[in-house]
């Protein structure tokens, strides 16, 4: 062969080469060729699944109403009812009967008003003016209305005492009293009428020493 003309294939195939080199460079950087190069795959994703959030507030006390005023129930005072600074309460002149004695409470109007009273009063008997009870309290005998009383008018309820000598003295307790505590009818204030006697201090059924009526006119 002539030796120019392989000088010539030889001085052509070195820019061939090298041309092939830098071609297969660049597939392997762009990863679009058949390069041999492995890629790494793409780590596994882990999902963890967290627990609901709860929102802790601050719970309101548990309250607890205590309806004070469904414990003690009173009744309203009439306001046309006669108030125990309006009265002058005394005892009549008394009379006897049967083993017993009736003992007329007076309920004199002095105030400046027409004023009412409306059923029986309540009646015990005392040790004294600001003494303690003795036996059981009158029990209520009739019926009664309601009663008006003008500015000095007055009515009266009648209480029946119980000669209580007369009952087994095991059963009674004999025992001296001073007098009487009267309430005027739906009065929670009282008053002292002096009527020193004897009363029972045991109460039981068979034991009534004391009974009162409503007032009337």
């Amino acid at each position: 062969m002539n030796p120019n003309r392989m000088r010539n294939v030889g001085l052509l195939a070195a820019p061939l080469a090298a041309l092939a080199l830098l071609s297969g460079c660049g597939s392997d950087e762009t990863g679009t060729g058949t390069g041999t190069a492995e890629s790494s795959p793409a780590p596994a994703s882990t999902t963890t699944a967290s627990a609901p959030t709860t929102q802790t507030g601050t719970a309101a006390p548990s309250t607890t109403h205590t309806d004070h005023t469904q414990t003690t129930t009173s009744t309203a005072p009439n306001p046309e009812g006669c108030a125990i600074g309006e009265l002058n309460v005394t005892l009549g002149e008394s009379s006897g009967a049967a083993g017993s004695v009736e003992l007329p409470v007076v309920f004199t109007n002095t105030g400046g008003r027409t004023c009412t009273l409306d059923g029986f009063p309540g009646v015990s008997y005392v040790t004294g003016a600001s003494g303690s009870e003795v036996g059981a309290a009158a029990g209520r005998s009739g019926s009664g209305s309601l009663v008006s009383l003008a500015p000095g008018s007055a009515a009266t309820s009648l209480v029946r005492a119980t000669n209580v000598e007369n009952y087994p003295a095991d059963q009674c307790g004999v025992t001296d009293v001073a007098g009487l505590r009267v309430y005027p009818p739906n009065s929670y204030d009282s008053v002292f009428l002096a009527y020193p006697t004897k009363g029972c201090s045991m109460t039981g059924a068979n034991i009534n020493q004391l009974t009162v009526a409503p007032v009337a006119r």
